[in-house]
């Protein structure tokens, strides 16, 4: 267990703070498996750390008493059926008291160099076993799992690399890198997903596959959204966008976009706020506009762990303002927001997700449209982004 230790520790301090891509994981394995409690967890020295829970109120265990530290030690996965009867846990706090565990499966995440990080585990109050298909299933969590963890870690690695990139070559290194790590988490999702539906020996529940074809459909509509960018910033750097304007209801537009967003942040700490006043007609494009406006709303929810974000239209200029109450953007920043690629500081320490593209296209597609993007920022107070357009002529 020491060898596991020292290079777990090595992570570099992952944040244990509870993020939306490892809740989702600890529920679908809860749900799956058909257990009251599901996790994912990190070890961090001495401690078992809970990055997810679901059914349990712990955040962190000892490492020498968990369940995990043996799964920790096996290639694959560890079912144990009934804990009261195996001699290495019949003794378990977990077992002998609350939350009274008789049955734990568990796999661990496991890097490029097989060292194992943490596990995705659930656990039950009665002994039982997993079906093959549910196992199959822990395992495709725990490859997905693994992948966030390494995404979150080499955005800890790029925002501790000494200077930003200083010549081409290195500008060309980090955008290859980043839009690498960008398309293999979603593919590497898709494709153990894809495992398990298209594995005929023992086919899933049809509530099951829907859960799975959901995540599948979420990852790909993410390489989608990476791929459009790409296109939009690649039009913008040679010579702009070519629209095909049209008389807009701007209200009706926003409005779209503030719903399609609303889930992202229905099970969070945050209020999203939206402000509609009467019709508001622009001369405008209307899918490039709302790829622009779901881009702020992104970063908005992204950047805003708690408070609210407020969306409003002004009539009269008119114009759409994105506010939100999060980290904000350090004054070095901002002059480098727009540029492609560029990812703050916080960005890469916080691991959020992103190419760096975002603003970039957000500026390509309202300057496209004769209007103006305004960022108004105070760190740990929260940013204002300004979109300006043309009314109907």
């Amino acid at each position: 267990m020491m060898v596991i230790r020292v290079l777990a520790a090595s992570m570099g301090g992952m944040d244990l703070r509870a993020e939306p891509d490892f809740d989702s994981i600890a529920h679908l394995a809860a749900e799956i498996c058909g257990a009251p409690i599901g996790l994912v967890t990190l070890v961090d020295g001495e401690q078992l750390w809970f990055k997810a829970r679901v059914g349990c109120a712990l955040t962190h265990t000892e490492l020498d008493s968990s369940f995990c530290r043996w799964a920790l030690d096996v290639p694959d996965l560890l079912e144990v059926p009934d804990a009261l009867a195996d001699p290495r846990f019949a003794d378990n706090p977990m077992v002998a008291g609350e939350p009274y565990v008789r049955f734990y499966a568990g796999a661990p995440l496991r890097v490029g160099d097989d060292r194992a990080l943490g596990t995705v585990c659930v656990l039950d109050h009665r002994p039982r076993r997993l079906t093959e298909a549910q196992q199959r299933a822990l395992r495709a969590l725990a490859r997905h799992a693994t992948a966030e963890v390494e995404l979150r870690r080499y955005a800890r690695e790029a925002s501790g690399a000494a200077g930003r990139a200083r010549d081409l070559e290195a500008l060309e290194e980090r955008i290859l890198t980043t839009v690498g790590h960008e398309l293999r988490t979603p593919l590497s999702s898709i494709r153990g997903y894809l495992e398990i539906l298209l594995d005929d020996t023992e086919p899933l529940d049809p509530a099951t596959a829907r859960q799975f074809l959901g995540v599948m459909q979420r990852n790909s509509e993410r390489l989608l959204r990476l791929v459009d960018d790409m296109l939009t910033a690649a039009e913008f750097s040679n010579g702009g966008i070519s629209l095909r304007l049209a008389d807009v209801d701007l209200t009706e537009l926003v409005a779209s976009v503030v719903e399609q967003s609303r889930p992202l942040t229905d099970h969070s700490a945050v209020r999203l706020l939206w402000e509609a006043p009467g019709t508001v007609r622009v001369t405008a494009a209307r899918r490039p506009l709302e790829q622009a406006l779901r881009h702020l709303l992104l970063n908005a929810i992204r950047f805003t762990s708690a408070g609210e974000i407020r969306v409003r239209v002004e009539p009269s200029i008119p114009a759409v303002l994105v506010s939100d109450t999060g980290t904000g953007i350090a004054a070095e920043d901002l002059p480098r927001l727009f540029d492609p690629f560029y990812r703050s500081a916080a960005a890469e320490a916080d691991a959020v997700q992103g190419a760096g593209l975002g603003l970039t296209v957000v500026r390509a597609i309202v300057e496209a449209h004769g209007g103006a993007v305004a960022i108004d920022s105070t760190p740990d107070v929260g940013t204002t982004v300004r979109l300006t357009l043309n009314a109907v002529s």
